[in-house]
C-alpha cells in the first residue's frame, strides 16, 4: 500500500513537471555557469580546519513558471569541494570531486534572481581519507551521495549573470569506519560564479 502511495505521488509530481515544462517550453532559457568554491566539512574531530577553494562549471536551465516573477533554475554541475587542515603542522588538502544536481525556485525582482531550493550531488573522486604523503589511513572514508539545500542571489543583465550563493548539505558524509578519526561532517560551500544565458 505504501508503495502504491509513492508511486502516485511520484506520477503527480512528474506529471505537474511535465505540465509545466510544456507550457514554458518556447520561453526556456539555457546557459552555462561556473566559478570559485569556497568549502568546508564540518568534522568534529579534525584539526584545524580551513577552507579549500575549488571551482564549479555547469549547465542550467531557467523555465518560467509565473512569467516575470518566477522559474525553476535545474543545474547540473561538476564541482570541486573538500576541506583544508593541519596535521603535524603541515597543511593537508581533502579534495572531493562532486556532481551536483541543483533545483532552485528563483524568484524574479527585478534584473536581480532570488534562489532557493534542494541539491543532490556524488561523490566521483576516491572517496579515501589521507594525510601521509599517497598512504590511505582510512580507505572509503566518504559516502558518496550529499543532499541538502541551496541559496543564492543573482544579478543579471542582459545575457550575462553574476551571482553567489550558499551549499549546505544535510548529510553526513564520513562512512561508519571514519568516524573514530573524523567525528561527523557535512559539506557547506560557499560559491561566487559567472554565467551566460543563450
Amino acid at each position: 500500500m505504501k508503495n502504491r502511495y509513492v508511486l502516485i505521488r511520484i506520477a503527480m509530481v512528474y506529471g505537474v513537471l511535465t505540465l509545466v515544462t510544456t507550457i514554458s517550453l518556447a520561453q526556456v532559457g539555457v546557459g552555462v555557469r561556473g566559478g570559485l568554491n569556497a568549502s568546508n566539512i564540518s568534522f568534529e574531530r579534525s584539526p584545524d580546519k580551513s577552507e579549500r577553494f575549488g571551482f564549479h562549471a555547469g549547465v542550467f536551465a531557467d523555465v518560467p513558471v509565473i512569467t516575470d516573477f518566477m522559474s525553476v533554475q535545474p543545474e547540473l554541475s561538476y564541482s570541486l569541494k573538500g576541506a583544508a587542515f593541519k596535521l603535524l603542522n603541515e597543511r593537508k588538502t581533502l579534495n572531493m570531486s562532486y556532481v551536483d544536481l541543483l533545483l532552485p525556485v528563483a524568484f524574479k525582482l527585478d534584473a536581480f534572481d532570488l534562489q532557493v531550493g534542494p541539491f543532490a550531488s556524488y561523490l566521483l573522486s576516491t572517496s579515501d581519507y589521507k594525510v601521509f604523503g599517497n598512504n590511505a589511513i582510512i580507505v572509503d572514508a566518504f559516502k558518496k551521495f550529499d543532499a541538502g539545500l541551496t541559496a543564492g542571489l543573482s544579478y543579471n543583465f542582459n545575457k550575462l549573470l553574476v551571482g553567489v550563493r550558499y551549499i549546505q548539505g544535510f548529510i553526513d558524509v564520513t562512512k561508519d569506519n571514519a568516524q573514530i578519526l573524523l567525528g561527523d561532517g557535512k559539506n557547506a560551500v560557499g560559491q561566487v560564479s559567472l554565467g551566460y544565458k543563450f
